[in-house]
């Protein structure tokens, strides 16, 4: 772009000017919503053999605690999920662990708090309409939907078209980053289905537009950054971490930019309403599971309780094997785990070390229960309490049930293949989602831009993508897993606002040309395909993927 370009582009544009792009944009932004709004109104999961608003396990365990805590004032979803209801309510997505009442009980493994502001709506329109979630199951979903997807859509949509109005780009550039957004991407996919990544992805949209307000609020076209603007960055920030654990990066990196900028603002505006978050999502944890540790994280055996030594180790894991406690074993036990009915059971989770062998102790009067490990080579026995909530009889997710898991499901043995397949393979977020190249192209651009005096940005924006793509292909195989069955990576819907904005730059230059124009309105067209495919259910497998299942299969 010439100095002279630059200048009329950032310099204050006539009063009509403005009306004008604010035109277009009204454009964008009423006809993306609008189609939102069309889905939710129509949406069934036409694949269910019984007819259901419902999608998945993912979305099943979410609108489970919907339905509990509206109903019941309970986090407690076993009266849910049971089978044999009219509609489909049963979830694999969920843990089990001791209620208030010592008893064994199903709880969603989502985090409480989206879940929770939901019931809150929905009990608003239960008091209001007299509509349950039970008996008026369609209606009440999709009002709720309107509310929780459609809702924040426009608004993010709204900020978007704030956000790319600030910064000096042509106005063909602003227009095609905003239909992107509106049609482009697999946010507006997933609109139709309970999830946490359009939540993320909108809190996301409001924070990258408030951090831009603080860092360059003395230059013309953007509003003077108020103490207000630091709060809205805080509270955004830390709504998205609480709907996407990553997003911490997206937090980190707004704090130094409010800190940089005013730390008294800081002090007093962005942290407190980043905290505020933070005690909601802890303190709503803590209510539906009496722990401050999320639900998902607990897939590992606790602490040790106590360590039994003995010099007959062999007799010992015979006597487990067969179902019992050998006597060596429970003289030394504490006495709150001397069980009068107790059930001894092979250890089943899958990450279990190969040298190590585990054994589940149950009380089959009070559902307590506690662990035995030992270690190949070693005589010592260790008494762990038990962790792991998603180990339980039945659950989908222990090793004896790997057979009858999706293939998806089972997790990507080799790292490198994963990362290929989240990049350009049959999950890629470039292969799916081509416009995305003209943001990794943006995004290196910005770094190298002083005339947008954005490089800040665009360093951040790749170092928060690379941390969050390399902590998912860090995990364990049996988190390798795509996001199970999905249209796309989801993991990594959060980062697309940070994406379109750096979408612009590259944009820019490739729209001052017919052939550079044609090149982003093929990348769009393809990206609005892969989204339209699974428009009617996100929850499937990309077609990419379906198409390289069905050539190996010929």
């Amino acid at each position: 772009m010439s100095q002279t370009t630059e200048a009329a582009c950032v310099s204050e544009l006539p009063a009509f000017c403005q009306q004008r792009h604010w035109s277009i944009y009204w454009i964008f932004i009423v006809c993306s919503c609008a189609m939102v709004c069309s889905k939710i109104a129509t949406v069934q999961n036409f694949r269910s053999s019984k007819e259901t608003p419902f999608f998945s396990a993912n979305d099943r365990s979410r609108w489970a605690t919907v339905r509990a805590l509206g109903d019941s004032g309970t986090f407690e979803i076993d009266d849910v999920v049971t089978r044999g209801q009219a509609v489909d309510w049963h979830t694999i997505d969920q843990v089990k662990h001791l209620g208030a009442d010592g008893a064994l009980h199903a709880y969603s493994s989502k985090p409480p708090l989206l879940p929770t502001m939901v019931a809150l709506l929905y009990k608003a329109m239960k008091f209001l309409t007299g509509k349950t979630i039970t008996a008026d199951t369609f209606l009440v979903t999709r009002v709720l939907l309107l509310l929780v997807n459609a809702l924040p859509w426009g608004i993010f949509m709204f900020y978007l078209a704030k956000t790319i109005d600030c910064i000096a780009v042509r106005d063909w550039s602003r227009y095609f980053v905003l239909a992107c957004a509106g049609f482009g991407t697999f946010l507006t996919t997933f609109s139709v289905t309970l999830n946490n990544h359009l939540p993320a992805a909108v809190s996301t949209m409001v924070c990258v537009y408030a951090l831009l307000r603080i860092a360059r609020g003395q230059e013309t076209r953007l509003p003077k950054a108020t103490w207000r603007t630091f709060v809205l960055a805080g509270l955004s920030g830390g709504f998205a971490c609480a709907n996407e654990l990553p997003a911490l990066a997206l937090l980190a990196i707004g704090f130094l930019v409010c800190l940089l900028r005013s730390p008294p603002k800081t002090v007093t505006g962005f942290a407190p309403a980043a905290l505020l978050v933070a005690t909601a999502f802890f303190g709503t944890n803590y209510w539906a599971h009496r722990t401050w540790m999320p639900a998902y994280a607990h897939r590992g055996d606790g602490g040790t309780i106590t360590t039994i030594a003995t010099d007959q180790p062999n007799d010992v894991v015979g006597r487990l094997n067969d179902g019992e406690i050998p006597a060596l074993i429970e003289a030394k036990l504490p006495a709150a785990y001397r069980y009068k009915m107790a059930e001894v059971i092979a250890g089943d989770w899958p990450s279990t070390p190969a040298d190590t062998e585990r054994w589940i102790v149950r009380n089959r009067i009070s559902d307590r229960q506690f662990v035995i490990v030992k270690k190949v080579g070693v005589s010592a026995f260790r008494i762990c309490q038990h962790g792991n909530w998603y180990e339980y009889p039945g659950s989908y997710w222990l090793a004896s049930n790997e057979p009858n898991r999706s293939e998806i499901d089972r997790g990507e043995a080799d790292s490198l293949a994963y990362c290929f397949h989240i990049l350009i393979g049959h999950h890629g977020i470039f292969s799916l989602t081509p416009i995305f190249m003209l943001s990794l192209a943006g995004m290196i651009n910005m770094c190298f831009s002083p005339h947008l005096n954005l490089r800040w940005f665009g360093g951040a924006a790749i170092a928060i993508t690379v941390a969050v793509l390399a902590f998912y292909v860090g995990r364990p195989q049996l988190d390798r897993n795509f996001g199970g069955v999905s249209s796309g990576l989801r993991w990594a819907f959060w980062l697309i606002p940070l994406w379109l904005v750096c979408m612009l730059p590259i944009a820019d230059w490739l729209g001052q040309s017919k052939i550079g124009r044609c090149v982003c309105l093929l990348l769009l067209a393809a990206s609005v395909i892969s989204a339209g495919i699974s428009h009617l259910n996100p929850w499937v497998h990309p077609w990419i993927y379906n198409m390289l299942i069905a050539l190996s299969s010929l």
